[in-house]
């Protein structure tokens, strides 16, 4: 398996079943990987913490979770996920696209009050669902109640999934807060191009130029609005990302190192081994020989 499929979850795939927009995934992080980076799609994904602590960002906004924690991501917002240091945090991806659950002609409330608002932003719930709500109850036993039927995957089981997920939108839109505030689209529609560039060629050659072209922006407006935005700059995003590539790597080939450090975007070993060092507290042989004996070979990197 690749790397950008690693991280991204492989979001676009469907079940077995053509046309059924719906596919769930059971992490642990760092024994799975150390954390995932800031990422993007067009379906709608839910986070539900099983154990442990950590945080999920939303459009870089962090939010801490725990055991029972449910985030929800709507359509085309930045999100990423990490554990607190030291714990085990096991969570469920529940990846879905929202118009599986209706929105033709003949279903224009659906349509305008349910589909046209997640993807605009607007029907944001509280994140993580507050657990003392009827929101999160409801929420709680939808999710629950799909994982229950996709266990045995009896005939049939996706139209029960599917009232399950319609269970879950009419929680979030009965509940919804008021005043929601809405997304800002033009800004977060320049970082996402950005952001995407750096998951597809992460391992070439990527300049602050490079990245400013694209974005239509001036590499000092770039730098200065990507630094506002995610709280890093560009190039520290990008070894960022570069290192948690090394990272998968290390654990999940047999590749040398120095050939991992190259392919991803690290031409000076010394500079490679250094900053992953930095950044694990270990150097990368040692990282390696941690994960392969089951021992600790991870740090505490953050967002």
């Amino acid at each position: 398996m690749e790397y950008d499929e690693y991280v991204q979850y492989r979001e676009t795939k469907l079940h077995e079943q053509p046309g059924f927009a719906y596919n769930t995934y059971l992490c642990t992080i760092p024994q799975d990987f150390d954390r995932v980076a800031p990422h993007w799609h067009d379906q709608m994904e839910i986070v539900y913490i099983k154990r442990g602590s950590g945080a999920v960002s939303v459009d870089f906004e962090r939010y801490p979770v725990r055991a029972g924690s449910i985030v929800v991501v709507l359509p085309g917002e930045i999100h990423a996920i990490e554990g607190d240091p030291g714990v085990r945090m096991e969570y469920e991806n529940v990846i879905f696209s929202p118009a599986m659950l209706g929105g033709g002609e003949e279903d224009e409330w659906f349509r305008e009050n349910i589909l046209a608002p997640l993807h605009a932003g607007t029907l944001r719930p509280p994140r993580p669902l507050p657990e003392e709500s009827t929101l999160y109850e409801e929420a709680r036993k939808a999710l629950d109640a799909s994982d229950a039927v996709c266990t045995d995957r009896q005939p049939g089981y996706s139209l029960l999934v599917k009232s399950n997920l319609m269970l879950l939108l009419h929680a979030l839109y009965t509940y919804r807060p008021e005043g929601s505030p809405a997304r800002i689209p033009h800004l977060t529609e320049q970082l996402k191009m950005v952001l995407e560039e750096i998951r597809l060629r992460y391992g070439e050659p990527l300049s602050v130029g490079d990245a400013a072209r694209l974005a239509g922006y001036s590499e000092a407006h770039l730098m200065r609005v990507f630094k506002q935005v995610t709280g890093q700059t560009f190039v520290g995003y990008l070894n960022d990302y570069r290192l948690s590539a090394a990272s998968y790597f290390l654990r999940r080939t047999d590749d040398s190192v120095s050939h991992i450090a190259r392919s991803c975007g690290f031409d000076n070993p010394s500079y490679f081994n250094r900053r992953f060092k930095a950044r694990y507290g270990v150097t990368p042989g040692a990282y390696r020989k941690g994960a392969e004996t089951g021992g600790p070979a991870v740090g505490s990197p953050a967002l």
